[in-house]
């Protein structure tokens, strides 16, 4: 964040919004159908509850209401909400529903006063049930709805429109089915709503996906995306829906043997497509793909029209809802005969140097008649070197599966590792009559893993290492995930340790994946599940579950990244559940490792007869401080399954700000649990790489939680250098400088520390940087080998006289992929005074914003106040800083830039007034032919406003929104844009923000 004229240096990444057309592999044609779609919501399936504020016409009735109010059961009266949430009124009920046979419930019945239309709201305070069940009796019977109580507290949550009658029993009930749950019962309100609306509405319904319907002036959207890209939107619950035009390509001529697919990557989280307004298909489950064989409903000879509806009713966990098409949407043309699937395994024999493979491929025929087809399968490395070739005769509308086997030589197998992720090629085509009829490409790697019961053993080494949770979020792109995002967190991920971590819940972005296998990071990846009474889930086979399983683990089966699948993440009762579908797992892959994440396995209610740990390959344990010590709940597990390592798949503490400046020194305390001791737990991953958004109780007002190592705009917190140094292999660069050469000094982590593991082919970089933070020298240096058992490494590195000049040195190791294993800043002299860019006087208050200087490490203001006492503020790494409890007069202050070798004052003069601080924004940048605002927010804000224009002198437009943390501004030309924004809050309105440049 620059401040004043604050400039922005940023890379575009426009999309191209044209149908691209792609032949990425033999006897296969690709239509992009990414980019600008239309998009819009039908009034009364969906509700943004940013925008719901109880109305004179509206009808609330409070849970003291004793005559629009019935009550069965025991329900406790409430005046403090559980984790400080807040609630409507003085009070509310609740109430622990001990058994199934427990019938408790409260009923809200409106004395209403017409009968008609009404839009019904919910709202409730925390409460720890995810599917708290609400019945809604209307005019024409009763509908179900599922609620998460720990999510969207203290909001009117919209139930949908019913038609209520003024005579007849009209109620929203509130209970549960399940047991051992609370269920919290606050206020509902009615809305009436007009015959007009719902006429509209109704027509819409019937049709919004026929060819001919007017959708022209509905929003743009970029696909992939999310609602929340538009501010209307930004916490819009339900169904909403997509419509583009598309043409195909003239050379798509009719053919008999030719197929024609749509192939969506995710669509969150529940889809019904239709094409020239006849229903295609149906999908559900937000994170993993899914096809649909359209060749008998598209137009080869005029435009198609496809419409997809989408509902992102949030059903799970902390995580936010990101609804809408967030992955790639294709249309591809092949034969009826094609590759479906293949995989392969390559098992290295790590003495020889060789390496078996085990090939699968399976062929699919939709076709009427049986094909007899070549099979050919080529292992690419820099050549080819191995092939396959089989023939094989697939029936009528079947599957064959064909089967190969061999082995490369020693001199053609190169390893797959974190710091030397080589990857390889395997190219599949079949083939009729010597022409190829489809050809399917895939990469892989060769690698060995393998457990003790104390290891895991990587090619052949114990390692330990460490790694994250990244959350599939961004405050804007929020699950949509551009290539630009994903690139950026695997390097922030990788410079601060990441080798190898539980990824997150739920099926990735398969380019997260991809990147994943070039950068070198090892990943369980995980399914979606998170609570299995979830409304979705049919238990006791769970099909839906298993086809989630069934698509990660077919998609994501060939990536050398992926160690591990995981079929759950904090599961309650859950034996059956998770030793059925680890089986399941391991016969889709039977090479890789299988799990499921547990909070309950030290736990004294554990035993290996009751928990699916017994039937794990390795245990994944997410610690938090609730359980007790972390030692106490490591030494539970180790003496209930002593020959299974562990993995501490979460682990993290819930930062208390949100600002850059946030630290967690409770994670070093952690790490020393497995430095010299408890050498089983073989690694971790914090919880969490990145904050993100959320609805989940306890969250901020900007809605995200903030457990990152950095922030929603992957902003680096003073956290993120602890972690770095945390999850180095080394403990430290010592560096004692002589006349013209620096003596060297790198600590080694012994094997049983945490993390270990040998450093081959790593270089010692370093750096000088003058006083304009311009590098005036740049060295490396090759290192030998580096053990664990090497204990520490000692050498020389050369010192130039042009090094008189420089204000700091900057030294690093880096992996040979080019990753930082540990950095260090050391200050030549003290750094240079800061300049002031602009003073904003507040309530009380002002705000300082300033250049960051070089050299510096933190920065601070003191003044002296009223008494003559010196106050100081915080140190810190940002670019501005805010001073409160100022006294009404004016102070002279001091600015102040520091290292270890000094400080170098500013001197300004502060002044507060009676306004109100402005946000802060955390960010801004053009994408998507939208300008995207981030900023900070308070408890009592009421809206934002942003005024903005091409010139600084001429801020001649502005936009205003209820929209919290972010905003966006449609633009209709990219260019340079100057824009500052102002808050209103129940103090009345801010002042403005200083000017930022936008480029």
């Amino acid at each position: 964040m620059k401040n004043g004229y604050f400039l922005l240096f940023l890379f575009f990444g426009f999309l191209s919004y044209g149908q691209q057309l792609s032949d990425l592999n033999d006897g296969e044609e690709q239509l992009d159908l990414n980019g600008k779609w239309k998009f819009n919501a039908i009034y009364g399936e969906g509700s943004n509850y940013n925008n719901i504020k109880a109305q004179e016409e509206d009808l609330v009735i409070d849970n003291t209401d004793e005559h629009q109010i019935e009550i069965k059961g025991d329900w406790i009266v409430a005046t403090e909400g559980e984790r400080e949430s807040r609630f409507y009124g003085a009070s509310y009920l609740k109430h622990h529903f001990g058994s199934l046979q427990d019938d408790a419930s409260v009923s809200y019945v409106p004395k209403l006063p017409a009968s008609g239309y009404y839009e019904a709201f919910v709202r409730f305070p925390f409460a720890i049930n995810l599917n708290t069940k609400i019945n809604i009796h209307h005019a024409k019977g009763t509908d179900v709805q599922f609620f998460n109580q720990r999510t969207r507290c203290d909001e009117w949550l919209s139930l949908g429109i019913f038609t209520f009658e003024k005579d007849k029993r009209t109620a929203i009930e509130i209970t549960s089915d399940i047991a051992g749950v609370g269920v919290s019962a606050d206020a509902v309100l009615f809305r009436p709503v007009s015959n007009e609306k719902i006429k509209q509405a109704e027509l819409e319904k019937k049709t919004i996906f026929l060819s001919d319907f007017d959708d022209s002036h509905w929003d743009s959207l970029k696909v992939p995306g999310h609602y929340g890209m538009i501010n209307e939107f930004s916490n819009y619950t339900g169904k909403a829906w997509y419509r583009r035009t598309f043409e195909t390509p003239a050379a798509w001529q009719i053919s008999p043997q030719k197929r024609i697919r749509l192939k969506f990557d995710g669509v969150y989280h529940i889809a019904r497509v239709y094409l020239n307004g006849a229903l295609v298909g149906t999908h559900q489950g937000g994170f993993t793909p899914f096809e649909i064989d359209i060749t008998e409903k598209i137009s080869l000879d005029n435009h198609n029209v496809l419409a997809v509806e989408t509902d992102n009713n949030a059903l799970v966990g902390a995580t936010w809802n990101w609804g809408g098409i967030i992955r790639d949407v294709t249309l591809v043309r092949n034969d009826e005969v094609r590759i479906k699937h293949q995989y392969i395994h390559a098992d290295p024999d790590l003495k020889m140097g060789k390496a078996e493979l085990h090939l699968k491929i399976k062929v699919e025929n939709s076709g009427t008649t049986a094909r007899t087809l070549t099979v050919s399968s080529q292992i690419l490395n820099e050549n080819k070197v191995k092939q396959f070739t089989q023939k094989v005769t697939v029936p009528a509308n079947s599957m064959s599966e064909v089967v190969f086997t061999g082995e490369l030589s020693a001199a053609d197998v190169e390893l797959w590792h974190f710091d030397n992720p080589h990857l390889y090629q395997i190219v599949s085509t079949i083939s009729e009559n010597e022409k190829v009829v489809h050809e399917l490409k895939d990469r892989f790697g060769i690698r060995k893993v393998t457990l003790t019961k104390d290891n895991l053993i990587l090619n052949g080494e114990a390692v330990r290492l460490s790694g994250f949770n990244r959350v599939s979020d961004h405050r804007y792109w929020g699950s949509s995930e551009p290539q630009e995002l994903i690139n950026q967190d695997v390097d922030l991920m990788k410079n601060a340790g990441a080798n190898f971590m539980r990824i997150m819940h739920g099926t990735q972005n398969k380019k997260l994946i991809e990147r994943c296998d070039e950068k070198g990071i090892l990943l369980f990846e995980e399914v979606n599940v998170r609570d299995l009474d979830n409304a979705e889930f049919t238990a006791p086979e769970y099909p839906l579950i298993k086809s989630w399983i069934k698509g990660m683990v077919e998609r994501d089966s060939n990536s050398p990244s992926i160690i591990g699948w995981s079929v759950g993440n904090e599961l309650a009762d859950h034996y059956d559940y998770a030793t059925m579908m680890m089986d399941y797992v391991r016969a889709l892959d039977p090479y890789r490792l299988v799990t499921c994440v547990s909070n309950t396995g030290g736990r004294e209610d554990a035993t290996r007869t009751t928990d699916p740990n017994s039937n794990v390959d390795i245990i994944m344990h997410n610690l938090y401080p609730f359980q007790g010590t972390p030692q106490e709940v490591i030494s539970s597990i180790r003496s209930k399954w002593p020959n299974k390592p562990v993995f501490i798949s979460e682990y993290g503490v819930k930062l208390n700000g949100i600002t850059l400046d946030e630290d967690l020194e409770e994670n070093s305390s952690w790490n020393d649990n497995f430095r010299g001791k408890n050498d089983f737990v073989i690694g971790t991953s914090l919880w969490t790489f990145n904050d993100y958004r959320s609805a989940y109780i306890g969250t901020n007002v900007e809605e995200n939680r903030t457990w990152g190592i950095v922030n929603a705009w992957r902003q680096k917190r003073k956290f993120y250098s602890r972690l770095q140094k945390e999850t180095s292999p080394v403990k430290d660069i010592d560096v004692v400088f002589h006349k013209r050469k620096a003596t060297i000094t790198i600590p080694i982590r012994a094997r049983n520390d945490f993390p270990s593991f040998t450093m081959k082919d790593y270089q010692l970089v370093w750096e000088f940087i003058n006083d304009e933070g311009e590098i005036s020298v740049r060295k490396t240096q090759d290192l030998p080998v580096l053990l664990p058992e090497n204990v520490v490494w000692t050498g020389e590195i050369p010192i130039t006289v042009k090094n008189k000049k420089a204000v700091a040195m900057h030294i690093a190791l880096l992996s040979p992929n080019g990753y930082t294993r540990f950095e260090k800043n050391i200050a030549l002299k003290k750094p240079v005074a800061p300049k002031v860019t602009a003073i904003v006087a507040g309530r009380n208050s002002a705000r300082v914003y300033f250049e960051e200087v070089a050299g510096a490490k933190e920065y601070f203001i003191q003044y002296q106040n009223l008494k003559g006492e010196t106050v100081q503020t915080a140190k810190t790494i940002a670019n501005y800083i805010t001073v409160d409890s100022l006294p009404n007069s004016s102070v002279k202050a001091e600015l102040i830039a520091v290292n270890n070798k000094g400080a170098e004052p500013t001197i300004i003069n502060l002044t507060s007034s009676a306004q109100e601080l402005p946000p802060i924004i955390w960010d801004a940048f053009i994408r998507d032919d939208r300008i995207v605002v981030g900023y900070s927010g308070e408890l009592n804000d009421e809206a934002y406003t942003v005024r903005y224009g091409t010139s600084p002198l001429n801020l001649d437009q502005q936009i205003t929104t209820y929209t919290r943390g972010m905003m966006t501004i449609p633009i209709q030309e990219n260019g340079t844009y100057y824009l500052q924004i102002q808050k209103k809050d129940t103090n009345g309105f801010s002042h403005w923000s200083p000017i930022q440049i936008i480029n």
